[in-house]
C-alpha cells in the first residue's frame, strides 16, 4: 500500500492525477476512487478532469460499498443473505423475535399486550447499534457467539438472529475475506486494476484491516488528509492537558481538542506500517499572511502557543477570519448575502462557486437562504441548495406522507386544506389559490371544525357528535343548492349553508371527490394491518392521488417502490405483527429519505449544505451558519444500552466528536476568508452569548498565539433590522447591497413627521353626479350613514377586507361567535320560528359548540328569542300587520324600503340585534320613510330588541313633524360621502350623541372607547383611520361631532326606551 499524506485536498488531487498520468489504465478498466461524501465525488470529478484533460469512466463507491463489491466477488456469502443485516431489514426480524419472545429486561418496556409500535421502535435502535457492533466492535460478537455473558439480553438476542438468518454479517464476511485475500492465490480473484483510496479522514479498524489485506492483490494507494504533519497519536487529550502547568502543554491546543478523529486514524494507520510499501509526504505549508493562514501554518506545524511578547501581531483591518452574531437565521442569511456580495465585488476573480455555506441543521437554514438569495435583484447571486428538497421526486413522496399524516389525524379544516395545496395530485383533485380560498370560505360557512362523521369522532375517543364533521357540512353545502335560498326547513336534521353559485357546484364536487377518497382510505387504515395488506392499501391510495405520466413518472415509481419495500420486508424478514398507520407512515418516510438524497453539489453558484458532504473540499470562502451552543456540536445520541459507550476505542464515531471535526476541516479547507455566524437573544448585549463552545475555543487559541489592537475574533453583533442605517454609513458594519433596505433606512433616520389622516376621495369619474344612484334602499342609506368610509371603500373603491377562517380557533369549542348568534337569531326570527320548529332549527344549526355546551348555548338563545317575540306580541295587541313598501322622493333621490310589521296606528317590529346598534338606525330612517307616506300613516314605531342577561328590551320613536326635513338632511350626508366620506364611525358617533349632554370631554371619551372596540375587528376602518388616533386631529375631531350630531341628535330626541 502506498500512503500520500498533506493538508491541502488539491495535493492530494495532484498526486492521483499523477499517478494516472504515469500508470494509464486500459481503456475497458476503470479506475476506482473510493471517497466518503457525493459532493467529494463532485469535486474530485472535475479537479481531475481538469487536471488531466479527459477523466472518464471511474466509479466512486463509498469504503462500505466498495468492501461488500469486493467480498460478492470472493464468493463469501450471497447477497441476499447479506442483506439480512442491513440495518433497514434487521430491524424487521428483530421485532419479530421480541414479540415472540422477549428477554425478560425488556418485558415491561415491550408490555403486554404488546405493543407493536414500541417493539418496531426499540428494534430500529437496536438494529442500529448491532450494524455498529458488525463495523466497531466485531470482537464483541464473537465472544457473544463463544458463550460469553449468556444472561445479557443483548447477547441473546444477537445469539437468535445469528440463528434465525446465518451468520453473514459484516464483520464475518470481512473477516472471511481477509482470509482469503491473504492466502496464497487469491490473485485474479478481484476485478480491480488499482485502488485510491482517496481524502479519507476515518475509517473503521476492521476496514483498514480489510484495505490492507486487498493491498496485498490490489494495487492500493490512501491519500491521507491531515491537518498537520507531527505525530498526534501521543498527544495528551484535552482533559489530561487541563490539569498541567503551560509550559507542559506541547503542541497547538486548539488541533489537540478537536482533532480527535485525525489523531485516531494516524494511530490506526501507522499500526499497518508493515503493509506502507512507500510513503510521501505532500505538505503545502500556507505563507504567514493572514490571520487564517497563520492559524492553518501554525496547526500544521503543530506550534506551541509563543510567549505573550512573542505573539504575532495581526492587522485589524485582517478579516480573514470573522465571527457574527445575528439576531436568527433570517439575519444570518441577509448578514451573510451581504458578506459574499462585498467579497465578489472586490475580487473579480472571485466566482459564486468558490463559496460554500455550511449549516448543521439545514432543514432550518435551507428556507430562510431561499428566501434571501432569492429575491428578484438585478444582480441576483446564484446559488443551490443541496437538500432533499433539490430532488424532482421529494415533493410527491412528501405530499403523499402529509396525506397519511391527514388520514392519522382528526380531519380538520386546516389539515385538510393543506393537502389542497399539493399540486402533484390528479388535475381533478387539485385547486388554485382563488379556488382554495373560496373553499375556505364555504367550509366554514357550513360550521365544519374536524372529524368525518360521528362514527370517526367515537374512534378517535370524542363523542360521536356529527354536527361540525365534514360529512354534515357536504350535506349542508349540497342542500344549498337544492333548496331555495334563505329557507330555514330543517331537512334530516340538516340546514343549507354557504351563499352557493353556480358556479360553487363544480368546485365543492372535487372537494367532496378528494375527500371521499380521504374517508374511504381512512375507514381502510384505521386499524392495525401487516405489511402486506398495508403495501395494498397504501399502493390503492397512491393510484386514486397521482396519474403516472411523463413528468411525474419517475417521481410515483420511487414512492411505489418505498410502498413495495414493506411487502418485501414482511416476507424476507417473517414479521407478522399488525402495525398501525402511525408506524407505516414514520417507516415510509425513513425509506423517502434514504431514496431520495441531496443531489447536484457543486452545479453552479453559492453551495449551501450540510457539513458533511463538502467538509473536506476546498474553497476560497468558507462558511459556517448556525454555530449555535445548543445545537453544535451536536450531543452523543447513542442509546444507553450502546457498547460502544463504555469505553473509547480508535475509529469510533459520535456525532459531537464528528461535528468538531468537521468544524477544523472547514477552518483548513478555506483559502481566502473564514465566516462563521450564530444567532443571539434578540434583547441580548453579549455578542458572545450563545455561541458554540467550539467558535469560543476557536477565539481562545486565536488569542493564545496573536494580538491585535483589541481582543481578536470578537463577534460583531449585527442589529435586529437589515434596514438599519449603520449598514449604510460605511463606518462600523459590513456595507449592505440592498437599495430596498437603504431607502427605509434613510426613512426611518427622518425625524419624525406628523402625517394627516387619510384622506378618502372619490376619483372624478366615480364621484360625479352622473355616477350617482338615481335611488337609494334605506338599507344602503344605513350602511352609509353608520360607517361612511367602510362603505366608501367597498363600494366607490372596490376593495374588499374580508379573509375565511379556515382554523378551528379555542373559543369554538365552549362559544358561538357574536356574528354567528347574531346571524342565527336573525334567521330565527326572520322565519317567525316558534315551538317545535324553532328547536329544530337551533339543533340544526352548526354555528354552536359541540357537547353541553351547545346545548346550553341554544336554550339561552330560545329563551331570549321567545322573550323577544313575547315583548313583541304584547306591542301588538290585536291589531293586524302586514308589509308594505314605501317611497318618496327626497332631495332628488327615489329612498324606498319594504317595512314589515305595519298596522293602521303603529309599527310594531322585532330585531335580533342590541340597543346602539345599525339596526336601531336603519328603524329610525325607516320610521322617516313611513312618515313622508300618504295618509293615515302609522305615527309610532315600537322595536323589540335584545337586552341584558337575556331579556328584551323595547325602543319607541313618535311622530316627526318634520321627517321629510330630516331625511333630506340625512341623504345630504349620504351624497356628500360618496364624494368624500363623514367622519361617521357607527358606535362611536352614536355613543358621543348619547353622551353630550354629560360634556364634551365625557362624550368624546366614550366615542374613543367605542372606536377602539370597532377597530379591533373592522379591517376597513383600520385602513381609513391608518393607525392613527384621529381624535388628536382638531379638524377631524369637529367634523366628527358636528356629522354625529346631525345625525344621531334627532333619532334620539325622538326616541324612548322600557
Amino acid at each position: 500500500m502506498e500512503l500520500i499524506r498533506s493538508n491541502r485536498t488539491e495535493a492530494l488531487a495532484d498526486a492521483l492525477a499523477a499517478q494516472v498520468r504515469r500508470h494509464p489504465l486500459d481503456p475497458s478498466k476503470r479506475d476506482v476512487v473510493v471517497v466518503q461524501s457525493r459532493g467529494m465525488e463532485r469535486w474530485l470529478s472535475l479537479a481531475l478532469a481538469e487536471r488531466l484533460g479527459i477523466w472518464a469512466n471511474p466509479w466512486f463507491p463509498f469504503p462500505r460499498k466498495l468492501i461488500e463489491s469486493v467480498l460478492d466477488e470472493l464468493g463469501i456469502a450471497s447477497s441476499d443473505e447479506t442483506k439480512s443485516y442491513q440495518p433497514s431489514r434487521l430491524k424487521w426480524t428483530l421485532a419479530e423475535l421480541l414479540r415472540s419472545s422477549a428477554p425478560p429486561e425488556l418485558a415491561d418496556y415491550i408490555r403486554q399486550p404488546v405493543d407493536e409500535d414500541r417493539v418496531l421502535r426499540l428494534a430500529t435502535r437496536v438494529a442500529r447499534v448491532f450494524d455498529e457492533y458488525t463495523v466497531y466492535r466485531p470482537d464483541l460478537l464473537d465472544r457473544w457467539m463463544a458463550g460469553e455473558e449468556p444472561d445479557y439480553w443483548q447477547a441473546e438476542l444477537w445469539r437468535r438472529v445469528i440463528g434465525k438468518i446465518g451468520p453473514h454479517h459484516l464483520a464475518w464476511r470481512i473477516a472471511e475475506g481477509i482470509k482469503t485475500l491473504e492466502a496464497q492465490g487469491a490473485d485474479g480473484a478481484v476485478n480491480l486494476e488499482r485502488l485510491h483510496l482517496f481524502s479519507l479522514e476515518t475509517l473503521p479498524p476492521l476496514f483498514l484491516r480489510f484495505f490492507s489485506a486487498l493491498s496485498r492483490t490490489v494495487s492500493t494507494t490512501l491519500y491521507l488528509l491531515e491537518p498537520s504533519e507531527a505525530y498526534l497519536g501521543d498527544v495528551s487529550t484535552k482533559v489530561e492537558r487541563a490539569s498541567m502547568d503551560a509550559s507542559e502543554r506541547d503542541g497547538h491546543g486548539f488541533l489537540t481538542d478537536v482533532g480527535r478523529l485525525s489523531r485516531d486514524f494516524q494511530s490506526l494507520v501507522l499500526d499497518l506500517d508493515e503493509r506502507v510499501q512507500q510513503h510521501e509526504g505532500a505538505f503545502l505549508p500556507p505563507p504567514r499572511s493572514d490571520l487564517l493562514h497563520r492559524f492553518q501554518r501554525d496547526i500544521l506545524e503543530f506550534r506551541s502557543p509563543p510567549a505573550r511578547e512573542a505573539r504575532e501581531a495581526i492587522d485589524p483591518h485582517d478579516g480573514s477570519i470573522a465571527v457574527h452574531a445575528c439576531g436568527g437565521p433570517m439575519r444570518e442569511a441577509q448578514v451573510l448575502h451581504d458578506l459574499i456580495r462585498g467579497a465578489l465585488e472586490d475580487d473579480s476573480d472571485l466566482r459564486p462557486e468558490d463559496i460554500v455555506v455550511m449549516a448543521p441543521d439545514l432543514e432550518t437554514y435551507a428556507p430562510v437562504f431561499r428566501a434571501v438569495f432569492g429575491e428578484q435583484e438585478k444582480n441576483r447571486i446564484p446559488y443551490e441548495i443541496h437538500d432533499r428538497g433539490t430532488r424532482d421526486d421529494v415533493s410527491l413522496s412528501d405530499e403523499f406522507l402529509s396525506t397519511l399524516e391527514v388520514l392519522d389525524a382528526r380531519f380538520s379544516v386546516l389539515d385538510v386544506m393543506r393537502l389542497m395545496d399539493a399540486q402533484n395530485v390528479r388535475a381533478e383533485l387539485r385547486f388554485s389559490e382563488s379556488e382554495r380560498a373560496r373553499l375556505a370560505e364555504l367550509v366554514s360557512a357550513a360550521g365544519v371544525r374536524w372529524g368525518i362523521d360521528a362514527e370517526h369522532r367515537d374512534a378517535l375517543g370524542f363523542p360521536a357528535e356529527p354536527v361540525h364533521t365534514w360529512r354534515a357540512g357536504f350535506e349542508r353545502l349540497f342542500l344549498g343548492f337544492a333548496l331555495v335560498p334563505g329557507t330555514t326547513d330543517v331537512f334530516e336534521g340538516r340546514l343549507p349553508r354557504g351563499a352557493l353559485s353556480l358556479n360553487d357546484a363544480e368546485l365543492v364536487a372535487r372537494l367532496s371527490r378528494l375527500c371521499e377518497v380521504l374517508f374511504e382510505a381512512e375507514a381502510r387504515m384505521r386499524r392495525p394491518l401487516d405489511l402486506d395488506a398495508w403495501a395494498t392499501e397504501l399502493g390503492r391510495l397512491c393510484a386514486l392521488l397521482f396519474e403516472e405520466d411523463d413528468d411525474s413518472g419517475a417521481s410515483i415509481r420511487v414512492l411505489r417502490g418505498g410502498i413495495e419495500s414493506l411487502r418485501t420486508l414482511a416476507t424476507d424478514s417473517g414479521y407478522s405483527g399488525l402495525v398501525s398507520l402511525k408506524t407505516v407512515r414514520r417507516e415510509l418516510a425513513e425509506s423517502f429519505r434514504e431514496q431520495t438524497p441531496p443531489v447536484g453539489f457543486l452545479r453552479r453558484g453559492v453551495t449551501l449544505t450540510e457539513l458533511v458532504p463538502l467538509r473536506s473540499v476546498p474553497f476560497e470562502i468558507v462558511c459556517l451558519v448556525g454555530m449555535n451552543e445548543e445545537t453544535f456540536p451536536r450531543a452523543d445520541d447513542r442509546p444507553s444500552f450502546d457498547r460502544t459507550k463504555e469505553q473509547h476505542r480508535p475509529g469510533d464515531r459520535n456525532k459531537r466528536d464528528d461535528d468538531r471535526h468537521s468544524f477544523l476541516q472547514a477552518l483548513l479547507c478555506a483559502r481566502q476568508r473564514l465566516i462563521i455566524s450564530y444567532t443571539v437573544p434578540a434583547a441580548s448585549e453579549r455578542p458572545g452569548q450563545n455561541a458554540s463552545a467550539v467558535v469560543l475555543e476557536l477565539r481562545d487559541a486565536v488569542n493564545d498565539y496573536y494580538v491585535g489592537s483589541k481582543e481578536l475574533l470578537e463577534p460583531q453583533l449585527h442589529p435586529l433590522h437589515a434596514f438599519d442605517s449603520a449598514y449604510f454609513d460605511g463606518v462600523s458594519l459590513p456595507r449592505s447591497f440592498s437599495n430596498r433596505y437603504a431607502e427605509i433606512a434613510r426613512i426611518v433616520e427622518q425625524p419624525p413627521v406628523e402625517r394627516p389622516l387619510l384622506d378618502l376621495v372619490a376619483p372624478p369619474q366615480l364621484g360625479s353626479d352622473e355616477e350617482q344612484p338615481p335611488n337609494v334602499s334605506v338599507s344602503d342609506l344605513s350602511r352609509w350613514l353608520w360607517n361612511p368610509s367602510e362603505a366608501f371603500i367597498e363600494d366607490v373603491l372596490g376593495a374588499r377586507f374580508g379573509r375565511a377562517a379556515i382554523d378551528e380557533p379555542d373559543a369554538a369549542l365552549t362559544e358561538i361567535s357574536p356574528l354567528d348568534e347574531s346571524r342565527v337569531g336573525r334567521e330565527a326570527l326572520h322565519a317567525e320560528l316558534t315551538g317545535p320548529a324553532l328547536q329544530d332549527f337551533l339543533s340544526a344549526s352548526p354555528e354552536f359548540p359541540d357537547g353541553n355546551w351547545g346545548a346550553s348555548l341554544r336554550r339561552e338563545l330560545r329563551r331570549e328569542l321567545e322573550s323577544l317575540e313575547a315583548t313583541a306580541g304584547r306591542a301588538r295587541s290585536d291589531e293586524a300587520f302586514h308589509t308594505t313598501r314605501m317611497e318618496a322622493d327626497i332631495g332628488g333621490v327615489l329612498l324606498h324600503g319594504r317595512l314589515d310589521g305595519v298596522a293602521e296606528g303603529r309599527r310594531v317590529i322585532v330585531r335580533f340585534t342590541k340597543e346602539g346598534k345599525r339596526a336601531e338606525l336603519t328603524t329610525w330612517l325607516e320610521h322617516l320613510l313611513m312618515q313622508c307616506g300618504p295618509s293615515p300613516r302609522p305615527t309610532e314605531t315600537v322595536l323589540a330588541l335584545r337586552g341584558e342577561r337575556g331579556e328584551a328590551k323595547k325602543i319607541s320613536f313618535g311622530q316627526v313633524g318634520d321627517a321629510a326635513e330630516q331625511l333630506e338632511k340625512l341623504v345630504s350626508v349620504y351624497r356628500e360621502s360618496l364624494e368624500r366620506p363623514h367622519p361617521l364611525v357607527g358606535p362611536a358617533s352614536r355613543a358621543f350623541a348619547s353622551t353630550l349632554a354629560k360634556g364634551d370631554d365625557a362624550a368624546f371619551k366614550k366615542a374613543r372607547s367605542a372606536l377602539e372596540t370597532e377597530l379591533s375587528w373592522s379591517a376597513p376602518l383600520r385602513f381609513a383611520i391608518d393607525g392613527r388616533d384621529p381624535f388628536s386631529d382638531e379638524a377631524w375631531r369637529s367634523r366628527f361631532s358636528e356629522s354625529a350630531i346631525a345625525v344621531y341628535g334627532p333619532m334620539l330626541e325622538h326616541r324612548s326606551a322600557q
